[in-house]
């Protein structure tokens, strides 16, 4: 396929790129979450799951655990493995958690298209990443 920019020596700082872009959503996410954890709790708490605090504290530090390692390359794969997962969840379960911090489903899907990519790809440059 032709391309405008032919040399491709930069193609492994694509990856290092989208690996801050999504550490710092994640990142904002898992603050965020943590930061109103209180008024988070009665959303995630279901009539059959009643351990809201407990979710809220999950999710917020899963978060926070996989925007770090991610935006580091720490496991990078692994972290993206445990990140679609955490995406596949919350667009299925998200029409059961209705609250204003909550994304939208638009955001997971733009998010598991990334951690998809990074899992395939790998870290890419400056990572702490050993390839496995």
């Amino acid at each position: 396929m032709l391309n405008v920019f032919p040399i491709q020596f930069l193609a492994l700082f694509a990856y290092f790129i989208l690996r801050v872009f999504v550490g710092s959503v994640l990142l904002y996410f898992g603050l965020l979450h943590f930061n109103t954890r209180h008024t988070l709790k009665e959303v995630l708490t279901l009539s059959w799951w009643s351990f809201g605090l407990l979710s809220t504290l999950l999710l917020s530090l899963t978060e926070i655990i996989l925007a770090v390692m991610i935006t580091f390359g720490i496991l990078t794969q692994i972290a993206a493995l445990v990140l679609t997962l955490l995406c596949l969840k919350m667009i299925i379960l998200r029409g059961y958690f209705n609250h204003e911090v909550i994304p939208p489903r638009i955001v997971y899907i733009l998010l598991l298209g990334a951690a998809l990519s990074l899992f395939i790809t790998g870290a890419g440059a400056f990572a702490f990443d050993l390839p496995l």
